[in-house]
């Protein structure tokens, strides 16, 4: 993936998703892309953090190529979700491509089927983990 958009995260987010990352199977389906993630990011305090940026526990509202329709999640850490609809695991491929984004930005990920995907954030309002 080329071109992709600078991504941010505060730091105890960092720890628990570069622990997750690295103790997660190579099966585990966006277990890589989150550590190349994780490899690349920006790492900050909280208060550092750029607005609008996607962290553990945001409820953000985004785009996805297969029909650019609007959807609304909750990024969670895969243990997080539970039952409730809605729940992006930070695991999954779209979770990991959506973390440290900002509003605006655009990234090319590759999903669980192996096909490549755009994913654009819409808006990102604060949740639990921020």
């Amino acid at each position: 993936m080329t071109n992709r958009p600078h991504i941010w995260i505060q730091q105890s987010d960092y720890r628990r998703l570069a622990a997750l990352a690295g103790a997660a199977p190579e099966a585990e389906p966006g277990a890589g892309l989150l550590a190349e993630e994780l490899a690349r990011a920006i790492v900050l305090r909280a208060n550092d953090l750029p607005s609008a940026v996607v962290r553990l526990g945001d409820r953000v509202l985004f785009r996805r190529d297969e029909d650019w329709s609007l959807e609304w999640g909750e990024l969670v850490l895969p243990d997080e979700g539970g039952y409730r609809g809605g729940c992006i695991s930070v695991m999954s491929p779209l979770g990991a491509a959506m973390i440290g984004l900002r509003a605006g930005a655009r990234m090319t990920y590759t999903d669980e089927a192996g096909c490549s995907r755009c994913l654009v954030i819409e808006r990102v309002l604060g949740g639990a983990g921020s």
